[in-house]
């Protein structure tokens, strides 16, 4: 039985690994990140998208 639980908490782990924090991200990153959501999440207009471009705005680059 721990050992199921044990193994559930691993896969979280993995999962939250690939979801990096929009204020951790390099420019590079946050570029990536825009070219990706051009096709999906309602293009540039999300708030996901516009979060992303305030942070790259912050960065100054």
């Amino acid at each position: 039985m721990a050992d199921t639980q044990v193994a559930a908490s691993g896969a979280e782990g993995e999962k939250e690994a690939g979801n990096k924090k929009i204020n951790k991200m390099t420019p590079a990153e946050i570029d990536v990140k825009l070219n990706e959501l051009k096709t999906s999440q309602g293009g540039q207009k999300s708030r996901y998208a516009r979060q992303l471009i305030q942070r790259k705005k912050a960065l100054g680059s």
